[in-house]
C-alpha cells in the first residue's frame, strides 16, 4: 500500500486498517487501539477516522504501529499537519513538504481537486460563502457573482465542495467554509494548476473589459533590467505574495468583500538566443544595441 497515493491521513488510516485486517484477521480496529497503547479506549481509532484530533504523542504511536520509516513517516506527519493545521501558513508548509516527499507529485491531487480547480468560479464561490449567507437557493449568489455564472453551475459547485468536505452548514443552515484557505504551492506545476491559472487570466480579461463598477486595479509593466535586478524583482514578487497572505490570514474581522489577484512575472526574450527564431534573434540584437545602462519602462494602468 503506497502512502503517497493519499493526501488525507484519516482516509489512509482507514484503508490501511482494512487492508491489513484482510491479510491478518485479528488486526481489528480494537486491536489497533491496543497496539497504540489504549486498551481501555476501543473507540479511539474510529474517533480519529471520523475527525478526532491526533496529538503529537499519538502520531508517533501511529507511525510505530504502521511501521513507517524515513520519508514515509515524514509524509504521514505532513498529512496530519495539512489536515489539522490551525493556520494557512502551517497547512501550506505541510502541503509543500508533501510535494517534496512525494516521488510522483501528480498523485498528490485527487480527482475532486482536479474538478475543483477546473473552473475558476469554484474557488470564488468558496470565498463568497464567507461574505454571503447561501443556503440551497443560489439565485442571490447568481445575481451578485462576477463574471456571471449560471445557477446550475453554482449548485454543482456547492455539491462538489460538500463532497470534498470544504463546506458545511452552520447553525442557521447556511453553507460556510470549513478551512481558512485553499492554496497551491509554487513547486506545484501540475496541469490542474496551469489550467486554473489560464482561467484566471481569462477572468482578468473579462474584468478589464467590463463597464461595471466592480473594484479594479489593472497595472502592467514591461522593462529591461540586469540579471541581478531580475532576481530582485522576483524576490520582491515573492515578498508581495507573502504579505498578501499575511494580511488575509491576520484579518480577524468579518469578511465583507471577495477580491481576486493575478500576478505574472515572465521574460519576453528566451534565455538561449541560439534556440530563438529569426524574429526573436532580431529582437534580441536590437535590444543589445542600446546604450549601456539604458532602461526602458513601459507602464500601463
Amino acid at each position: 500500500m503506497n502512502i503517497y497515493d493519499f493526501t488525507r491521513f484519516r482516509k489512509y488510516l482507514a484503508e490501511y486498517q482494512e487492508r491489513r485486517q484482510a491479510a491478518e484477521p485479528t488486526f481489528s480496529r480494537t486491536e489497533f487501539c491496543n497496539l497504540l497503547g489504549l486498551p481501555n479506549t476501543r473507540s479511539y481509532f474510529n474517533d480519529v477516522v471520523q475527525g478526532k484530533r491526533v496529538t503529537d504523542n499519538m502520531r508517533e504511536r501511529f507511525i510505530n504501529v504502521i511501521g513507517l520509516k524515513g520519508n514515509e513517516a515524514k509524509y504521514f506527519e505532513a498529512m496530519i499537519d495539512f489536515d489539522q493545521g490551525k493556520t494557512a501558513q502551517v497547512r501550506e508548509a505541510a502541503f509543500d513538504a508533501m510535494m517534496r516527499l512525494n516521488k510522483t507529485p501528480q498523485a498528490i491531487v485527487d480527482p475532486d481537486s482536479y474538478e475543483f480547480f477546473g473552473n475558476w468560479y469554484n474557488s470564488t464561490v468558496y470565498a463568497i460563502l464567507e461574505v454571503m449567507d447561501v443556503a440551497d437557493d443560489v439565485s442571490e449568489l447568481a445575481a451578485k457573482i462576477f463574471p456571471p455564472v449560471s445557477e446550475k453551475k453554482l449548485q454543482a459547485s456547492l455539491e462538489l465542495m460538500k463532497k470534498m468536505s470544504l463546506i458545511r452548514r452552520d447553525e442557521r443552515g447556511f453553507w460556510k467554509p470549513t478551512k481558512d484557505s485553499l492554496a497551491t504551492v509554487q513547486q506545484s506545476k501540475s496541469q490542474m494548476v496551469l489550467q486554473f491559472q489560464k482561467q484566471c487570466l481569462e477572468l482578468s480579461k473579462q474584468a478589464l473589459e467590463s463597464a461595471g463598477k466592480e473594484s479594479r486595479d489593472m497595472t502592467t509593466f514591461t522593462f529591461s533590467v540586469s540579471k541581478k535586478a531580475q532576481k530582485q524583482v522576483e524576490v520582491a514578487a515573492e515578498k508581495f505574495k507573502a504579505q498578501i497572505r499575511h494580511i488575509v490570514t491576520a484579518d480577524s474581522e468579518k469578511p465583507e468583500i471577495v477580491e481576486h489577484i493575478n500576478l505574472h512575472v515572465f521574460s519576453n526574450i528566451r534565455e538561449d538566443a541560439s534556440k530563438a527564431s529569426d524574429y526573436d534573434t532580431a529582437a534580441i540584437s536590437a535590444n543589445q544595441k542600446r546604450r549601456p545602462f539604458e532602461k526602458d519602462l513601459v507602464q500601463g494602468g
